[in-house]
């Protein structure tokens, strides 16, 4: 598969994870209820629009900028269907709330590292390899 950076055409990571984050929520809102995804049927489209659209951008720095906005946004309407749903619990909520927050914060400090999963170690020198 080919690298993040290649699909969106030399992008930083800020951008790829920006991407991953929006494709994340998107994911989500895909598997909420009929009445729920038309709820939020329009800031779903919206959030695709922008990462879509993020490749392109005459101004990536901008674009960079609305899509977070677009995923913070996005994820407090996720919350809010969540805790206007009465099959859903308070538990729930505040478990879906903490995955939020932690998808919003790795995206606000760049950890992309954190989004791939955990790095490899290097051996130290004159350390073998196994």
């Amino acid at each position: 598969m080919p690298s993040g950076k290649l699909i969106v055409g030399g992008a930083g990571a800020a951008t790829v994870l920006g991407i991953r984050v929006a494709r994340s929520l998107h994911g989500r809102w895909r598997l909420l209820p009929e009445p729920q995804r038309r709820a939020i049927e329009l800031l779903a489209q919206d959030l695709r629009t922008k990462a879509l659209d993020l490749r392109g951008a005459s101004d990536p720095r901008r674009a960079e900028e609305e899509l977070r906005a677009s995923n913070e946004g996005f994820a407090t309407a996720l919350v809010e269907t969540a805790e206007a749903d009465p099959e859903v619990g308070e538990r729930e909520v505040r478990e879906l709330r903490g995955e939020l927050q932690r998808e919003l914060a790795r995206l606000a400090s760049g950890d992309v590292a954190a989004a791939r999963g955990p790095a490899k170690r290097r051996p130290a020198a004159g350390e073998r390899r196994r």
